[in-house]
């Protein structure tokens, strides 16, 4: 559809607004478009595309279908078909074959197969979907195989150097964050992971490595004044943890912690009123 008058546009929107109101980037929003034919946006003159309030609810449907699991190639006839929304739907078999393809490849050290399913499946699916219903699932079964550890490694380490190139920080400020992601661990593939899904959004997510102690983290927070500090450290023992929860008081902003140690630490904390919140992996936070 194109547009020939601009005074037709004062309801009309560019696809930035649209990726910043669902929390869908852009490159996602076109392949769903081209691809599958489930976004009809208006063209201008010079072929830019523009979006009604209309297409915000029918991104929102989409995503409710691909949250569950519903291949994007499928959604189109459900949203078609105008099936109930709280219908239960399980297509689990699609994510499962994939988590084995992708798992195979990582197994038998073949970069060159995984990196380009994980690129296209992040053209297809928004991040979320990707990692909670993909590469999660994934990381979960080789940290599960001790005998897997070198395709663990190798995946971890090559992973986060990927997402890193796939993320767009043009025009990011970090004296501007909405939040400071600092990695506790050796391997920083989950913080990563989390600031390249926040990339498509409204806010500001900036990694941060090299955290050592607390005073470390008071000078961060004095120098930046982000909004929220979360805190990745899935490899922290709980021992460890417990002596990092004892030094947070209090904090003049909202703090986050995710890792198994942590959430077990926090267990046992009879105080409710800790001005933090723990979740146990990145699984957890996300939901």
């Amino acid at each position: 559809m194109s547009l020939t008058n601009d005074l037709d546009q004062v309801d009309y929107f560019p696809i930035r607004i649209l990726s910043e109101q669902t929390g869908v980037n852009s490159v996602t929003l076109r392949a769903w478009e081209r691809r599958y034919g489930l976004l009809k946006p208006y063209r201008t003159e010079k072929g830019h595309r523009l979006y009604q309030p209309q297409d915000v609810d029918r991104v929102k449907k989409i995503l409710y279908w691909v949250h569950l699991g519903v291949p994007v190639g499928k959604v189109k006839s459900l949203l078609e078909s105008n099936q109930d929304a709280e219908l239960e739907v399980q297509h689990e078999d699609a994510w499962q074959a994939w988590q084995q393809q992708f798992m195979g490849a990582v197994i038998d050290l073949r970069q060159s197969k995984w990196e380009p399913m994980f690129r296209e499946a992040s053209k297809q699916y928004p991040a979320s979907v990707l990692l909670m219903r993909g590469v999660l699932p994934v990381l979960e079964q080789l940290r599960n195989q001790s005998s897997r550890l070198v395709s663990r490694l190798a995946l971890q380490s090559a992973l986060s150097d990927v997402v890193i190139s796939m993320t767009d920080l043009s025009g990011g400020n970090l004296l501007q964050s909405d939040a400071l992601v600092i990695n506790l661990d050796n391997c920083a593939l989950m913080s990563r992971l989390l600031c390249w899904l926040k990339a498509s959004s409204s806010e500001q997510f900036f990694c941060m490595d090299g955290v050592r102690s607390f005073a470390d983290i008071v000078t961060l927070y004095d120098a930046l004044t982000p909004k929220r500090l979360v805190f990745v450290a899935e490899d922290m023992s709980q021992v460890e943890a417990e002596k990092w929860l004892q030094q947070w008081s209090s904090f003049p902003c909202d703090v986050c912690f995710i890792g198994t140690g942590l959430w077990l630490a926090s267990q046992g904390s009879n105080d409710l009123d800790k001005p933090w919140r723990v979740f146990s992996d990145l699984a957890a936070y996300l939901n």
